[in-house]
């Protein structure tokens, strides 16, 4: 074992990993703080520092760890081989190329099953322009039809509670409480609203012309991409889905190339609806486990 000290994430490691994170290989929305530190309570994450070096260990799977950031990669990965990490997850292909020849056949690679994340041109999303987006259009039409009042806002300080309550119902409509996955998403999504501003995420909703219906809430991976963590919207809201997706686009992420939307979970339902949207392509994911 290492000398270094894990512990909870907290957000005074936000700046320093951002930074980090920012600088290093667009792996996907697992590499960003905001996604670390939402889902940290499900996952029991704790993170390590050595200079200027961040290894994050994920204790409720098995050991397992996200590729370390930051400072010499031979070097992070022996020291969080040493403390226990036995399986590196969310990894490029070109990571697992790195850690091979790095450590030649120390590691067996595996694809990870329902873990591609969907990365979009952000000029589709905005602008969905052409044939293959008329459904779309045809949606977010009936849905102005239907409330000529709409409107569409940041989450600020003098609204967030009302969103939240949104999303209270909506789990309530959903059943959150009886299932596992939403019951879990349900806790990242209110670590989410508790520590909004602090994170620095982006939070948009749009209302029928009385309520809100639907938002959305996301950060910056890089330079070039965008990710999209948070999404919801009533089911028997004709057309918000639709209209949350095009407006937060077009107010938050105009200014990148991509936007990712993360995976489906293995969801039929969710992966038909991402593909309905037509991806620019979809990220292949990899895990990386020391052969015993």
């Amino acid at each position: 074992m290492s000398n270094i000290e894990y512990r909870d994430v907290g957000l005074n490691d936000r700046a320093k990993l951002t930074e980090i994170l920012y600088g290093e290989p667009d792996r996907g929305c697992e590499y960003t703080f905001g996604n670390i530190f939402i889902w940290s309570k499900v996952y029991g994450t704790k993170i390590g520092w050595y200079g200027d070096t961040a290894i994050v260990k994920f204790p409720v799977f098995k050991d397992s760890g996200l590729l370390p950031v930051g400072g010499d990669l031979e070097e992070a990965v022996k020291t969080a081989l040493e403390d226990g990490v036995r399986t590196f997850i969310a990894l490029r292909k070109e990571d697992c190329e790195r850690l091979e020849q790095l450590f030649p056949e120390k590691f067996t690679f595996e694809p990870m099953k329902d873990a591609g994340e969907y990365v979009y041109n952000s000029d589709d999303l905005i602008n969905l322009r052409g044939k293959k987006y008329h459904g779309k259009r045809n949606h977010i039409s009936k849905y102005m039809s239907l409330y000529p009042g709409y409107t569409f806002g940041e989450i600020n300080e003098q609204n967030i509670v009302e969103v939240r309550k949104m999303h209270n119902a909506w789990c309530q409509e959903n059943g959150c409480a009886g299932d596992d996955g939403l019951e879990q998403e349900s806790c990242a999504v209110r670590i989410a609203f508790e520590n909004f501003f602090e994170l620095g995420f982006d939070g948009g909703y749009i209302t029928d012309g009385e309520k809100i219906v639907a938002f959305a809430m996301g950060e910056r991976i890089n330079d070039t991409s965008y990710c999209v963590h948070i999404e919801k919207a009533y089911r028997d809201v004709d057309g918000a889905y639709t209209v949350i997706n095009r407006d937060f686009a077009s107010h938050f992420c105009k200014d990148y190339m991509y936007i990712n939307r993360e995976d489906d979970a293995g969801e039929e339902g969710l992966r038909k609806a991402k593909l309905s949207y037509h991806p620019a392509y979809v990220t292949e994911k990899y895990t990386a486990t020391v052969k015993e």
